[in-house]
């Protein structure tokens, strides 16, 4: 959908959707509970932002709960932090527009105001769904990685955007509306809602997001043809034509599909194999359906898997980045290259930086893979000037703070370039010159494990790039790790995460207002 229609659409509802009659008394009624005790610590008077009177009670303490005599209303006390309170409340009008349904979520944010000594309120409208068009969010919404969601008050005028996450925004107090009146005339008002609501009770889906499901003509079609798992994804397969077009399997499938009421990712399974076979669904429900298709791209499925390696992120990673230098499929008959993925992708890209421009066989698949990466290696020269050396040193300190050892290890971020090309030394890895501009450039963070009883002594090199360890060795690529090693790994990992936790609460700003609480509640 091109932004200018998304615009056109926005103001139509503007222009057509109205708040309703009752709104602000349901608005008023869901943040009922937006209110507080205020204890003044000196004369141990109370102050109820509910009806603004003022009362005593000597045995009352912050934090819990108490009714106030006055309103006969029951809030928590706060201390003299309470002008740090606010309140967020999301709720939700649904309405019809022609033959749209309408979602509309909003924020309510009720705050301590210090002139009136009452709590105020700001509602603002961040988001829209509108059933088989898409959900829009407003730019005055902010949503992370981790799905959670900030809502900014104070726009005078909203811009929306097509929304193409996965945030779930109906799960809030919705202001009352009759259902078969909502659909009614629409192609969602003979769809099989409530049967599909019935009986996926527990996924948690309510009314409105079977809306979202039910206005594509496929819903209906998939539920009638007993492929109910597959009836979450009727937007993807709301296409006309033949049963292969929809599916893209013969439809020979069908009874396979009903018997075993596949869901989507299986049946994802079923188009890459051709092949209805359950044993194939249960070995690879799991697996992330991306990988099977870049094997498959590459014509590499069965070759990987007969070679032993695991299909997770980090070989598939390995792998992409391997097929910008050599065809996949010449990699599958090179064992030792398979085996040492990490120093095969190595060798090649020092190979390219050396310009060497490898060509024929024995260069681009050598006897001795080891041998010829460590020769290599001896040829690339670290960059010893005193920029270099002082941009390692900064970052040095700037990971410094994921220091961390218990009784018997101690881990800590590469200090130097001495330091980085005596570690490539004593491990005989590369880490000494490969690493050395991707970790001042912070594109990869680079870590020294050592035994507390010699810390001179190289031990563990670890590679640590966007919440992942990326890869890490002992000696001479050797990756015989015992469970002592990977356990204080992982209490390492624990303890940078409390770190970044840390630093994140550190860093957040907080406003200070100070109030006169005698004046306040005189």
């Amino acid at each position: 959908m091109r932004q200018e229609d998304v615009n056109s659409l926005m103001e139509e509802i503007d222009r057509k959707c109205k708040l309703p009659k009752y709104w602000e008394e349901f608005k008023k009624q869901q943040t009922k509970e937006h209110n507080l005790i205020i204890k003044d610590n000196k004369t141990k008077e109370l102050y109820c932002t509910h009806c603004g009177k003022t009362f005593n009670d000597k045995i009352a303490k912050v934090h819990e709960y108490m009714k106030c005599p006055n309103c006969n209303e029951t809030y928590r006390i706060y201390g003299m932090n309470y002008y740090r309170k606010s309140f967020q409340q999301s709720i939700i009008l649904v309405q019809r527009m022609n033959k749209k349904v309408i979602i509309r979520i909003f924020e309510v944010y009720s705050y301590f105001e210090k002139d009136s000594k009452k709590i105020k309120q700001h509602c603002i409208e961040y988001a829209r769904i509108i059933p088989g068009i898409g959900k829009f969010i407003g730019n005055n919404v902010y949503i992370n990685m981790y799905g959670f969601l900030r809502v900014y008050h104070g726009y005078k005028k909203i811009n929306w955007y097509k929304y193409r996450g996965y945030k779930n925004f109906t799960d809030f107090p919705t202001y009352p509306y009759n259902r078969k009146k909502l659909i009614k005339n629409t192609i969602m008002e003979y769809a099989p809602i409530n049967e599909f609501l019935d009986k996926f009770l527990y996924y948690g889906y309510n009314f409105l997001d079977t809306l979202e499901l039910a206005a594509y003509p496929s819903f209906e079609m998939l539920w009638n043809m007993k492929l109910y798992n597959l009836s979450f994804r009727s937007r993807d397969l709301n296409k006309n034509g033949s049963f292969y077009k929809t599916f893209k399997v013969p439809k020979t499938f069908l009874k396979f599909m009903q018997d075993k009421d596949i869901s989507y990712k299986e049946l994802q399974l079923l188009q890459i194999f051709q092949k209805a076979d359950v044993k194939l669904l249960q070995k690879y429900r799991d697996v992330n359906i991306n990988y099977i298709k870049f094997l498959m791209k590459h014509s590499i499925f069965n070759e990987f898997l007969n070679s032993g390696l695991d299909l997770s992120c980090t070989n598939i990673k390995l792998l992409n980045k391997i097929s910008k230098f050599i065809p996949l499929k010449k990699l599958t008959n090179y064992s030792k290259g398979l085996k040492n993925l990490n120093i095969y992708l190595d060798y090649l890209e020092m190979a390219k930086e050396l310009a060497l421009n490898y060509k024929s066989k024995k260069n681009l698949f050598p006897r001795n893979l080891i041998a010829r990466h460590d020769k290599l290696q001896t040829k690339m020269k670290v960059q010893e000037d005193m920029e270099t050396q002082f941009k390692t040193y900064l970052r040095y300190l700037e990971l410094s703070k994921y220091t961390y050892d218990d009784d018997k290890y101690i881990i800590f971020p590469a200090p130097s370039v001495d330091d980085m090309k005596d570690e490539g030394t004593q491990q005989g890895n590369c880490v000494g010159y490969k690493y050395l501009n991707p970790y001042i450039n912070r594109e990869t963070e680079i870590y020294f494990i050592r035994e507390l009883s010699n810390v001179a002594k190289s031990f563990i090199t670890l590679e640590f790039y966007n919440g992942n360890v990326v890869q890490k060795e002992l000696p001479h690529h050797c990756r015989n790790f015992t469970e002592e090693h990977n356990l204080f790994i992982q209490k390492w990992i624990g303890y940078r995460h409390f770190m970044d936790k840390r630093e994140k609460y550190k860093n957040k700003h907080i406003e200070v207002i100070k109030y006169d609480l005698t004046k306040l509640v005189a």
